[in-house]
Formats: C-alpha cells, sequence, structure tokens
C-alpha cells in the first residue's frame, strides 16, 4: 500500500492531484497494452454504469443529453477530468483485465481513517493512471495523510476476491448480520411508485402470507416489508400524509412486526423540495452556491418547483441534530428498522458551506450520525439499506447497497436510450450493473441488486427475462426482493415460476460463482469449487449452467 501525505500546508481551492501512475512501472506493457484492456471503473456511486468497458470502447456518458438537473448524479464531485475515447474515469476499485490477468487500483483509506474519496483517471495515450482526490475546500497541514493506494495484480477472479478480501475485512458486515444469509422481502416502489396508500399497503401485507409467492414459498433468514416514496408530506417535510394513512405509520410498522416481518420505509434524508414547509422555516438549511443561489441537487417532475430538488447544508450542526431525531422518530416512534436511505450521492454535493470545509468531511459526519442507531428502544437491530450512495465514503456505515442504477418492470428504457441517460431506470442496465459489480458482493457490500419480478400484470417481461435477473441476483447478490402486488400474482404460471427462482437457488445456493466478459453482452460463468462452468448471455436472455463434474 502507498500512503500520499501533504509536503507543506494549503488549502485545495480544488480537487488536489496527487500522482501519476505509470503502467509500464507494473506490468509489462508489451504483453498487457492498455489498449486491449477491459476496464472495471468501479462506479462513484450505486446508479453509474459500472461494468466492464471493452477495449478501445468509449466510456458511457455520465451526464444527461437533455436534463440538466441530473448531471450531478453520476460525475466525481468537482473533478477536473472529462471522460473521452482515451479518457476512462474510474473510482473507489478499479482493474484492468487482460483475459484472466488483473491489475487493480483499490482506495483503502477510508477503512480506519476519514480520507477524501479518490478517482482513477487511466489514460490510453498515455499508459498512465492520474489520482484525484475530491478535497476541494479542505485545509492541510503538513505531514496529513491524503490518500492510501492498494495496487496489486491477480490472475483470476477469486485471487482478486480473496486479495480484497484481505484489504477490507469482514468488520463492517457486522451491522447486518442479524439479517442472517439470505434476507428476502417484498417492496412497494417497483408497481405501485408513489401511488401507495394505507389499504393498499395493508392489502399487499395480508395477501403475502395468504398466497403463494415467492416471499412465502421460500426459506428466508428474515423477511423485510419497505413502504417506499408516497408517503411523506413533502420532500423534506417526512412527516406522513394523513390522506393517504390516516392511522398513521406507526400502526401499520407494528402490523408488520406482528405479521413477521421487518418494517421498513423509504427516505432520502439529504434532499429537500424549496417549497417544502421545513425549507420555508429554515431557508439558511438549504445548501448556497458562491453567488448565493441554491444547488440544485437533481431533478424530478413530481418534486420542487419546476422539478429541481435541492440538498441541505451538512455543515450546520441545527441540520445534523434535525437528521438526528428524524431518524429517532422512524425507529422509536413509529417502529421501522429497516430504513431506506436514498439520494445520499447530494451530501457530497459541494457548496458555500455556513461552516468551510471539504464535502467528504460533512457528508462522514452525516452519514455517521443517522446511522448511529442501530438497536431501536426495545433492544430490536436497526439496519440501513444505501441508495444513490457515494460507493468509498459509505461502505464502512452502509454494508448493505444497491450497486446499480433502478431496475424497470421492462428490458428498455426508451426514454432514457433516447436522451443518452445512462443512470436509467431499466432491467436490462440494472443486470449489467449487478454483473459489474459480481466482484464486490459480500466483500465490500451486502450487494442489493434492486427487486426481482414475477407478475404478469403491468410488466413486459418475458419469463426468461424474469428468470435471467432472478438467477442472476440469486448469484451476486444478498438479499432478494420484489414488488409485485401478491393477490394479483398467484395464477399457475407465476406460481410456477417463484418455484424455479426458490429451486435455483436450493441447488446452487452455496456455489460461489464468478464471471468474466467476453463481449459486450455475453459471460463466462464459473464457480470457486469448480464443478460449475457456463454462460449468461443478455441478448438470448439465457443462463446456462454445466456440471463439470
Amino acid at each position: 500500500m502507498k500512503t500520499y501525505k501533504v509536503h507543506s500546508s494549503y488549502h485545495a481551492d480544488e480537487n488536489s492531484v496527487i500522482d501519476v501512475i505509470k503502467i509500464a512501472d507494473l506490468v509489462d506493457i508489451n504483453k498487457y497494452p492498455l489498449e486491449k484492456a477491459w476496464i472495471n471503473t468501479g462506479g462513484w456511486q450505486s446508479w453509474n454504469p459500472a461494468y466492464e468497458i471493452a477495449p478501445s470502447t468509449k466510456q458511457p456518458s455520465l451526464k444527461c443529453r437533455l436534463i440538466k438537473g441530473w448531471h450531478k448524479y453520476l460525475v466525481f464531485p468537482e473533478t477536473q477530468y472529462l471522460y473521452s475515447k482515451h479518457i476512462v474515469l474510474a473510482q473507489f476499485i478499479t482493474y484492468l483485465r487482460w483475459n484472466n490477468f488483473y491489475l487493480v487500483f483499490v482506495s483503502t483509506g477510508n477503512i480506519s481513517k476519514t480520507l477524501p474519496p479518490v478517482q482513477f483517471v487511466i489514460n490510453r495515450i498515455k499508459n498512465t493512471v492520474t489520482i484525484e482526490i475530491a478535497d476541494k475546500g479542505n485545509n492541510w497541514n503538513s505531514g496529513d495523510i491524503t490518500a492510501e493506494i492498494e495496487v496489486f495484480t491477480s490472475n483470476s477472479f477469486f485471487e482478486c476476491r480473496e486479495k480484497l478480501t484481505e484489504i477490507f475485512g469482514k468488520n463492517h458486515f457486522n451491522k447486518i448480520s442479524a439479517l442472517g444469509k439470505n434476507p428476502g422481502g417484498w417492496e412497494s416502489w417497483y408497481n405501485h411508485y408513489s401511488r401507495i396508500d394505507e389499504k393498499l399497503i395493508l392489502e399487499d401485507l395480508n395477501a403475502l402470507s395468504e398466497t403463494k409467492n415467492i416471499i412465502s414459498m421460500g426459506q428466508y433468514s428474515s423477511k423485510i416489508f419497505q413502504i417506499d416514496d408516497g408517503w411523506e408530506t413533502a420532500l423534506g417535510d417526512w412527516s406522513v400524509r394523513k390522506e393517504r394513512f390516516p392511522s398513521g405509520l406507526n400502526s401499520l410498522a407494528e402490523k408488520i412486526e406482528a405479521d413477521g416481518y421487518i418494517p421498513g420505509l423509504w427516505i432520502a434524508p439529504f434532499i429537500i423540495d424549496s417549497r417544502s414547509k421545513t425549507a420555508k422555516e429554515h431557508p439558511d438549511w438549504l445548501l448556497k452556491d458562491s453567488k448565493g443561489k441554491l444547488v440544485c441537487a437533481g431533478y424530478n417532475p413530481l418534486w420542487g418547483k419546476n422539478g429541481n430538488f435541492y440538498c441541505l447544508d451538512l455543515s450546520i450542526d441545527e441540520v445534523i441534530e434535525y437528521l438526528d431525531m428524524l431518524l429517532d422518530t422512524l425507529i422509536n416512534k413509529w417502529f421501522f428498522r429497516y430504513i431506506k436511505l436514498d439520494f445520499l450521492y447530494a451530501g457530497m454535493l459541494y457548496g458555500n458551506y455556513k461552516n468551510p470545509t471539504a464535502a467528504y468531511k460533512i457528508y462522514n459526519r452525516a452519514i455517521k450520525t443517522i446511522t448511529a442507531h442501530t438497536k431501536n428502544d426495545k433492544g430490536k437491530d436497526v439496519f440501513y439499506l444505501g441508495c444513490g450512495m457515494p460507493f468509498e465514503p459509505s461502505f464502512k456505515y452502509l454494508p448493505l447497497s444497491r450497486i446499480g442504477c433502478d431496475t424497470y418492470e421492462h428490458w428498455k428504457n426508451k426514454f432514457g436510450r433516447l436522451i443518452n441517460w445512462n443512470g436509467r431506470n431499466e432491467a436490462y442496465l440494472n443486470l449489467k450493473d449487478t454483473l459489474g459489480h459480481a466482484m464486490w458482493n459480500e466483500i465490500i457490500f451486502a450487494n442489493d441488486p434492486d427487486v426481482i419480478f414475477i407478475r404478469n400484470k403491468n410488466c413486459s417481461l418475458s419469463e426468461n427475462q424474469k428468470k435471467l435477473i432472478a438467477f442472476t441476483n440469486e448469484m451476486f447478490g444478498s438479499q432478494l426482493m420484489y414488488s409485485d402486488d401478491p393477490a394479483l400474482s398467484a395464477s399457475e404460471s407465476e406460481v410456477a415460476l417463484a418455484g424455479k427462482i426458490i429451486d435455483f437457488r436450493k441447488k446452487y445456493g452455496n456455489e460461489e460463482f464468478g464471471i468474466t466478459n467476453i463481449s459486450e453482452d455475453l459471460y463466462k460463468l464459473f464457480s470457486k469449487s469448480g464443478k460449475y462452468t457456463g454462460h449468461i448471455d443478455l441478448k438470448t436472455m439465457e443462463v446456462k449452467i454445466n456440471e463439470d463434474i
């Protein structure tokens, strides 16, 4: 591991570049030329495209052609660099691969410290890797450590996993150990979306126990029932919409718990609608730029004036106290124990903070504070799912994480493709991201690949596509969630499909699988035991596993 230190004190007016590494100093570039390497970019946050980039192929765009409010979602904060045909931008953990030979770069500074997130700028022409850190606004003193970087080579997928395990250890998974080895459950988003109310949620909860479905039929170490967006008064006003949930949420959570599920709730703690009551009462809590304008955190036509929503200034002590009290309410007054924390990247957006410092420091304080509630007042465990989350500053606090873009009940998102948005919700792209982060599962994160689909209604996915998604999630994910209406998804064919997925887990659940990209949509599949080989083909919608011995 190489540790980088500051030689003389300075204030970072922009992100710092701390090193330029020559690939020729690490491997024989005649044998391993950079232009022939497959590159896995790791990804800045959980919605980033993170599958391997083929040799000489341009990195997918990280900005949206049409909607400027989405520009900040996928781009490394305050970066000086632009991707191009010859420049690939990677973050946290990246590797270059030539067949089965890997050259791996890992930023390890946040395992035991709080250091700026790292971006690796890979130059295919100069054969270099430039190391950039997101430290804008930080005051460095002589001798301060700015980054710790581990570089290693390996000769197989599983050797890479073993070396990453040695680096990261397993301690961060203690936070979710009570979920067990294979949690599963239901969540409201990918069918009802924000169109939820008390009656509908109770109907789905009751139907889970009364019908044959993937959760009632399967054997899970713990079961989750999570209510997603649509319950709140407004973005930033985390009170209950009484017209939708007249009994409130606490009685609903108690019913969920009584039925044998861990009650779950969605929240996006760092973002806010400027029209909300909270924003009007505390206008100074909203982050502004150097010109006094609100820092836009993103775009959603259902949130915010003109669709724009904003972020809180996390440098303000009162904001952190407010968030701490908010989590206390969700957990100890409303009785939820599985909290989905969404849009967390907003906490790393740079602005004219009331208490000036670097974004990574205020993010660390905020995420550490809100995840400090590890048990409720009754002594029961509390769990968190990170989503839209910057990977490197978060993994030790949020070991259960989404590791791809949102999925979709359709194989392709035509509008998202039309505007060239590579953070789009889409079943195909979500599956690519799941495969791109396969190496991370149970090492960096307990990978959450998002939901699978069983239903026929309101879903255009074919049975082969549904099996492809479910089987891939079973091999490379750490929890299985779905969103179907159980009462309306209990036909003979749907129950049969659920049974096939359960049978797949029974047969292969104890195997550790690896993959290698053969082409854009074709992956070689193999098990660590050597018992199985096969392939995953996203064009033919096929997972094929052969028994070798």
